[in-house]
């Protein structure tokens, strides 16, 4: 098992880490993965140059703040250095801007304290904005959605995921999640069938108990890469965005009043998008494209 499988756990929006669960269900392996191109990716918007010439002037140093409990989005390898998704993103934007950057490590439920406290410049963490204080914090652009997915046998004759095609279908779901109220408003033609956990809705994928099943592309993505799967299942269709419940927007976080910041920032995550690098960095730590 790979360095990012041994060190996941739990921890708030990516509970689906948890590494009893990545360990016994997922069993990734860590093999070669299809290399994904910049336009598989989401795409931030497009922000000018000359929109940001003067913010540019006025930020020279920035204090990242970054849990390192959330593999592959941050965690220590084993030699003990900081790495994974979003460290990697931040390096590689702060060496294009030339802006001196450093990371500060805090626990999750500490990062909007460190903000307010001055003691970190930018939160990068796994929360949505619906969690964070909107009077004293400021958001950048977006630079990660989570999406559902469908996921069927490689053998069954499913190849879209329409209503019309998945009338009649059993459609599986863990009980109580917001994918499952997603399923239940908008495929009531459908059979859904619901599971009480992770173990028992991919194992019904995985032994045709149900003709399709409907989660979080990112679990989903290290489950079918994994060898649990024993390679039974594919993704079906595109990835679905419900802005209400499970794709609420993922962005880094600075005091209201850093306005300046917050301009350099997005200009950053453009450009990191735009140049291709987002697309390499994320190569790094997801095995393939959660849309």
């Amino acid at each position: 098992m790979n360095t990012v499988a041994q060190r996941i756990r739990q921890r708030g929006w990516l509970s689906f880490f948890k590494i009893a669960v990545f360990a016994a269900l997922i069993g990734f392996s860590g093999g070669v993965a299809p290399v994904l191109a910049a336009d598989e990716l989401p795409m931030f918007r497009q922000v000018a140059k000359g929109d940001v010439t003067t913010s540019l002037r006025k930020v020279r140093r920035v204090r990242f703040a970054v849990d390192t409990q959330f593999p592959p989005f941050a965690f220590r390898d084993t030699a003990g250095a900081l790495t994974g998704f979003l460290p990697l993103s931040v390096d590689a934007m702060c060496a294009d801007l030339k802006i001196k950057c450093e990371f500060v490590i805090h626990d999750t439920v500490n990062m909007e304290g460190a903000l307010t406290a001055n003691e970190a410049d930018v939160a990068v963490y796994m929360k949505g904005r619906d969690e964070l204080d909107f009077e004293k914090l400021e958001f950048t652009r977006p630079f990660l959605r989570p999406f559902g997915r469908f996921a069927a046998r490689t053998s069954s004759p499913i190849r879209k995921t329409d209503v019309r095609t998945l009338a009649g279908k059993r459609i599986g779901v863990r009980a109580g999640t917001t994918h499952a109220s997603f399923i239940k408003q908008y495929f009531n033609r459908s059979l859904l069938v619901t599971y009480s956990n992770h173990e028992a809705l991919y194992e019904a994928a995985r032994t045709g108990k149900v003709d399709i099943v409907f989660d979080d592309a990112f679990r989903l993505m290290f489950w079918l890469q994994g060898t649990i799967s024993r390679q039974c299942c594919h993704f079906v269709g595109r990835g679905y965005l419900d802005p209400s419940r499970f794709s609420k927007p993922l962005s880094m976080v600075v005091r209201r009043e850093d306005n300046d910041l917050r301009k350099v920032l997005d200009y950053g995550l453009d450009r990191l998008q735009t140049s291709g690098r987002f697309a390499l960095i994320y190569n790094r730590f997801f095995p393939q494209s959660p849309y």
